[in-house]
């Protein structure tokens, strides 16, 4: 597939952090969250947070790379389309259902597949405007 560029996993890494605090956080949905009866820390933040957000990150440059590539995809409407394909289909349709299992709340699987389609939009866009042609 070609080598990851670092600038692209440092800033999905970052958009990371500054989505999942407003999006997460008490300000934009209030108790959706930590009101679920269901006790889930997701404004935790540790070491072995920050190890995953950037593995997490690497993983979504690496396999929006090759997306992108095995698409042509190159302007900001296919990426705005690629991100909501695989973040609704790939992404959002198996974490909601797991945690459908798991018996959390209907809110907070919306706010939960919101989120994963919001970044996976976000890293499709960074992909398409810092990938070197």
């Amino acid at each position: 597939m070609g080598k990851t560029n670092i600038i692209s996993v440092l800033v999905t890494s970052i958009m990371f952090f500054v989505v999942g605090y407003i999006w997460y956080g008490s300000t934009l949905f209030g108790d959706v969250v930590t009101g679920s009866g269901l006790s889930v820390d997701f404004l935790k933040f540790d070491l072995v947070t920050l190890l995953l957000i950037v593995l997490t990150g690497y993983g979504l440059v690496h396999v929006f790379h090759g997306l992108v590539k095995m698409t042509g995809t190159k302007d900001v409407g296919g990426a705005l389309k690629l991100g909501l394909t695989f973040g609704g289909l790939g992404i959002g349709l198996p974490v909601v259902t797991l945690l459908t299992l798991l018996g959390f709340g209907k809110m907070l699987l919306l706010v939960v597949f919101c989120h994963l389609v919001l970044v996976t939009i976000l890293t499709s866009l960074i992909v398409i405007k810092l990938k070197k042609v």
